[in-house]
């Protein structure tokens, strides 16, 4: 039984193959018609090549961001653990969502001029970039309001006489203008409508232009441009493109770099025109206190007619040196501390980054205060592309008070311990000068207003280290993104592909015979049955 149905099953497909290939003309046809389609796409589908480019993204150390020492100021910050060049790292997934967010693409197209598209007649809507007859330019406030696609017809015949018709929901509005440049107003939205570079006085012209908003463009860009990391555990993007102008694609890659940059210089140089001000108060405030001391020092030694400022015993110099060096470092660290207590508390301060120097006791990375700091970034980040009454906005400012609650804590745990370790080694230095009768009250006295004097000097050195710092970062060219690799085109163009029309032939060819004559025999098989059918029925 197997046999015979096996035997059934190779006669039934021999019948098919001999059926199809009686109706050999029939393929042979549709192939035939099947290539002029083929040629088509091939002659006429514009060559589209993939450009590349690739950046490193930066972080602040690498960037260099002024890494100078001054003297003593370098040994105290690092006594102190403040490393200039500490602070938040970089979120590669952040940065790709900068370089795609909407507003830096906007930026793109309004620079590029990519909201204004030129197409010449029967040209399959292929959209020039260079070598135009004519420009259009939309108005400064046009490019930043424009709210919907208008669409211009622009003619000249030879004898140089411009007509220019367009439209914009569904309004029509017609131009003569005399000669170029000529100010169109369509509406509310204003072009400026110039001649290009590759117009020729006595040829007739006519080009197909679009102005769409910056915005919808970019939109379209976000879509087309793709941003991806060279692998995973690297601080390297790779940007891809696709286009059939080849320099066009190269200047959108570019220009999204250099955006980029500039965005990020712009956001460098406003957090360090912050810190700036701030460390100028403070300056100010240790100069002040300074000038005080230095005035009781001089009163001190007038008062007690001291003339001689060395120590008149030889052994109390080596024993007191190291303790005074620790309770100046101490103090010194206290005097930050409190420098960043008052910053912290100020209300004016409440969203601003915390400066790295204040950054006392967290020279770790992952600390609460730098944690603190990269959440402040986030919410600038947010702020760029949101409102202030945004949900998530809102939400992030509640987790932002309570780690300032959180921060506050720790520098009130840093100064406590502070103040012990002072209070400690203080009672060491009591027990010492308990034992040296000899030393007159003078110079005891005289001993504590120095102490207080070198505090105030190392403090201010410190300042002006970081003030000279913040200030070196404010106008500097630091590109955030290191180009690698600039925009490039590849060889071989990815459009059209041959392949694709070669398959499309074979599956047309094949499958257009084989459902016409399927169809036929399902319908002549109908037909007979009804025939049958109907000669059966007795006639009335």
């Amino acid at each position: 039984m197997d046999t015979k149905e096996k035997d059934e099953e190779v006669i039934g497909l021999k019948h098919i193959i001999i059926y199809y290939l009686k109706h050999w003309k029939l393929f042979l046809y549709a192939g035939l018609f099947t290539l002029i389609p083929a040629i088509l796409y091939l002659i006429y589908y514009p060559k589209t090549y993939e450009m590349m480019a690739r950046i490193k993204v930066q972080d602040d150390m690498e960037m260099g961001s002024g890494n100078a020492s001054l003297g003593d100021a370098a040994g105290l910050m690092k006594s102190f653990g403040l490393n200039p060049s500490s602070g938040p790292g970089i979120n590669i997934d952040d940065e790709q969502a900068v370089l795609g967010s909407h507003d830096l693409l906007t930026k793109v197209v309004t620079r590029l001029g990519l909201n204004v598209t030129y197409v010449k007649p029967f040209t399959w809507g292929y959209e020039m970039y260079e070598n135009l007859p004519f420009t259009l330019t939309p108005d400064p406030k046009t490019q930043r309001e424009q709210d919907r696609t208008v669409e211009f017809v622009v003619k000249a015949d030879a004898n140089g006489r411009l007509s220019v018709k367009a439209e914009a929901s569904d309004e029509e509005f017609r131009f003569e203008p005399a000669t170029l440049p000529a100010t169109l107003a369509v509406g509310e939205d204003v072009f400026v409508l110039n001649y290009g570079p590759a117009f020729q006085q006595g040829q007739k012209e006519k080009l197909y232009i679009t102005a769409r908003p910056a915005g919808w463009v970019a939109d379209d860009l976000a879509d087309a441009l793709m941003v991806d990391t060279y692998s995973d555990n690297s601080n390297v993007l790779e940007f891809v493109y696709e286009d059939y102008e080849r320099q066009r694609g190269k200047d959108i890659l570019n220009t999204v770099i250099a955006e980029y940059n500039l965005q990020a210089d712009s956001i460098k140089d406003v957090d360090a025109s912050k810190s700036v001000a701030f460390l100028e108060k403070r300056i100010e405030t240790v100069v002040a206190d300074l000038s005080k001391v230095e005035r009781l020092i001089e009163d001190y030694k007038i008062q007690n007619k001291m003339t001689d400022l060395e120590y008149d015993v030889q052994f109390y110099v080596e024993q007191m040196k190291d303790l005074q060096t620790k309770i100046i470092e101490l103090e010194t660290q206290i005097q930050s501390v409190k420098f960043m207590e008052d910053f912290v508390n100020d209300p004016s301060n409440k969203y601003n980054l915390i400066p790295v120097l204040m950054n006392v006791q967290e020279g770790e990375k992952g600390g609460s205060i730098t944690t603190y700091n990269e959440a402040l970034i986030e919410r600038q980040r947010m702020l760029r592309n949101s409102k202030e009454d945004n949900p998530l906005l809102i939400t992030m400012d509640k987790q932002l008070d309570k780690m300032r609650e959180s921060v506050c804590l720790t520098i009130r745990n840093a100064k406590a311990t502070l103040d012990i370790a002072l209070a400690d080694i203080k009672k060491k230095e009591g027990d010492l000068l308990s034992k040296m009768g000899s030393v007159p009250t003078q110079e005891r006295t005289y001993l504590d207003y120095k102490r207080q004097q070198e505090i105030y000097q190392g403090v201010y050195l410190v300042l002006l280290q970081k003030r000279e710092e913040e200030m070196l970062k404010i106008g500097r060219d630091m590109n955030r993104g290191l180009v690698i690799d600039a925009a490039f085109s590849k060889s071989l163009p990815i459009a059209p592909r041959k392949l694709y029309a070669a398959i499309a032939m074979v599956l047309f060819t094949i499958a257009v015979p084989v459902g016409y004559l399927f169809v036929k025999e399902q319908y002549l098989s109908l037909k007979e049955a009804y025939l049958k059918e109907r000669d059966r029925q007795p006639s009335k």
